[in-house]
């Protein structure tokens, strides 16, 4: 029973900061002038389909 405890206690907070860092990249990314070049360009490509 302690080692699910602590499995639970050392996991969460990691899990969270994961999340937390992969919106953050994903919103930094999406503002970014290469993120914009980027949809700008998938768009384009799927236009001409």
């Amino acid at each position: 029973m302690d080692f699910v405890l602590n499995l639970v206690v050392y996991a969460v907070p990691f899990l969270i900061l994961y999340f937390v860092i992969a919106a953050a990249v994903k919103r930094g990314i999406d503002r970014s002038e290469v993120g914009k070049m980027l949809v700008e360009k998938h768009l384009e490509k799927n236009n001409k389909k």
